[in-house]
């Protein structure tokens, strides 16, 4: 449900971990000041194959690397940015076999991305590279929105026409300019690392999947820059694909103004058709999941059993949760070792590892910490810490 490393920070474990999400790139707003310059100073000649085409607006530049990942990408940026950039390397899109999904008419939906065979728990679906990167400090700057549009527009025009196409083919919910309208309704939050390197990333095929509060496919960005979805639960041919855009663990009511304020659409999936008394239940499952990880999460706790952990695992199938599983599991899997019952503590540590690997990727912290646990659960550090000595 959520990221809970309380429990591994307090027993010197804390590891750290991506969270990549949907955008809010901010609805246009009145920029003020316009104490800008425009410059247009070509650099040398740069590294690899991204280019500096010599547009810049205060600090944030249009760079174009046309061959990216095999189509091409453009990033509005400063140049420290850039450096990071480089240093992700040549990448090209591998030969992929035949893809298991195709994009059609969803009803009440418009396009969406719908499975064209059955597929399971950790089925790959997509790993696609952006087409757009964007600064996120640059819609906030004091720069006049005017400008901004412009070299956003410039940007865009430095794409290969066929990545420039796919790029303007996604739908926008807020109208006025156009490519800003593109980001707020489709980019996700990316970082390049550093205290200055988080950008929106616009990802045209990731977008013609629709939203779901209880998704069948999970996605994280990783650290090359690929939007990467594998699926969480049974797909039959025929059956659309989502991921969600929002917080799986709030309200009804919640997730629903969420989705109303920041995309502008009225959720419909099946978890906010529920009825009123379906959908308490399921609140009041989502509430209980927060208390039990709340307790299970502090070391010294007490009250911590075998029947409250399971209890937890449970709440999570019964709200089919299967999306954000992976921390649960991941306290589930120390707590059971710190009980001293190894058995428990090593099949839940696997499944925490699956968990996280489609959730975050098989290099996050936690993947590594459960493969260590489940390897050698009465090795481990946190063996019997519940118990009394």
């Amino acid at each position: 449900m959520r990221l809970s490393h309380s429990l591994l920070y307090a027993l010197s474990v804390g590891v750290a971990r991506s969270d990549p999400s949907l955008c809010p790139w901010s609805p246009p707003t009145p920029c003020l000041a316009r104490d800008t310059q425009q410059e247009s100073l070509r650099q040398e000649p740069l590294p690899s194959k991204w280019e500096d085409v010599g547009k810049c607006v205060r600090k944030w530049c249009i760079f174009v690397n046309r061959g990216f990942g095999g189509e091409g990408m453009v990033a509005v940026t400063t140049r420290p940015n850039l450096q990071k950039l480089l240093k992700v390397g040549e990448i090209r899109r591998k030969a992929a076999s035949a893809p298991s999904y195709y994009v059609d008419q969803v009803p009440g939906k418009g396009l969406g991305v719908v499975g064209n065979k059955t597929l399971h728990r950790g089925d790959p679906v997509m790993a696609e590279f952006p087409a757009f990167l964007v600064h996120r400090e640059l819609e906030r700057s004091t720069i006049p929105q005017t400008e901004q549009f412009s070299l956003l527009d410039d940007a865009l025009n430095e794409l290969p026409p066929a990545r420039r196409d796919a790029f303007l083919a996604q739908m926008g919910h807020f109208g006025g300019h156009r490519i800003t309208d593109i980001l707020t309704t489709n980019a996700f939050q990316l970082d390049l690392g550093g205290d200055d390197g988080h950008h929106y990333g616009s990802f045209p095929a990731v977008s013609r999947f629709n939203h779901d509060c209880r998704p069948n496919v999970a996605f994280y960005i990783s650290d090359q820059l690929q939007h990467i979805t594998t699926v969480v639960r049974d797909v039959a041919p025929g059956e659309e694909l989502s991921l969600t855009y929002l917080d799986s663990s709030k309200p009804r009511v919640e997730r629903q103004s969420r989705a109303r304020n920041a995309w502008g659409f009225e959720c419909g999936c099946s978890q906010c058709q529920l009825s009123d008394v379906a959908s308490a239940k399921s609140d009041e499952r989502l509430e209980e999941i927060k208390e039990i990880e709340k307790l299970i999460s502090d070391p010294v706790s007490t009250g911590v059993t075998p029947g409250l952990l399971r209890r937890l695992a449970k709440l999570y199938k019964d709200d089919r949760l299967e999306v954000e599983v992976g921390s649960a599991y991941t306290l589930i899997a120390l707590n059971f070792n710190m009980l001293g019952d190894a058995a428990a503590a090593t099949r839940y540590a696997k499944l925490a590892e699956e968990a996280v690997t489609i959730e975050g990727g098989p290099d996050v912290g936690d993947a590594k910490a459960m493969r260590e646990l489940a390897a050698g659960p009465k090795e481990h550090f946190t063996w019997r810490r519940r118990l009394p000595a």
